[in-house]
């Protein structure tokens, strides 16, 4: 197995064990609202800490196995060339969003690592540390493919592979 795919199956996982933690902290808070008045009030701040968290690696996900949305009805009908040549700007564009999510992550981060949460007492750039490093996850993604592309080694549809392929067969 390669490193890229034991990477993948690693976030598939914590997507899934986020998601679970999510659920049962809700449900058991729920639970315990309904039937004993009380709740566990730390679960508050850690389902919105995790929710952030599940949001931005199923992201990185979502984009490793290039589960986006995609609107290929122009990029289709270019030739080999003009792909290359969307790829290259949309790649661009791309990386430019991840630059400014990392960028702008870790500056909220700095801001806040002296600051807790009032009941978990987490710092509260756990979140923006998580953002900064999938915003360069991303990043790396985007431009792998990129050099793969341009490079011949892959084929240009493949950056614009998404979903909606999924969908229509």
């Amino acid at each position: 197995m390669s490193v890229l795919r034991l990477a993948e199956k690693l976030l598939e996982a914590l997507v899934a064990a986020l998601l679970f933690a999510l659920v049962a902290m809700v449900f058991v808070n729920v639970m315990l609202r309904f039937f004993m008045n009380s709740g566990i009030v730390v679960t508050e701040e850690l389902s919105r800490i995790v929710l952030s968290i599940l949001i931005l690696s199923g992201a990185v996900l979502a984009l490793i196995q290039q589960r986006h949305i995609a609107m290929t009805l122009v990029v289709d009908r270019l030739p080999k060339a003009g792909k290359k040549v969307i790829v290259a700007l949309t790649g661009a564009i791309m990386l430019y969003g991840n630059y400014l999510l990392a960028k702008g992550a870790w500056m909220q981060a700095t801001l806040n690592f002296s600051s807790s949460y009032p009941i978990s007492g987490l710092p509260m750039a756990t979140i923006y540390v998580v953002a900064t490093l999938a915003g360069a996850a991303l990043a790396l993604v985007v431009a792998v493919r990129m050099v793969l592309i341009l490079s011949g080694r892959m084929e240009p549809e493949t950056f614009f592979q998404a979903a909606s392929a999924d969908i229509a067969e």
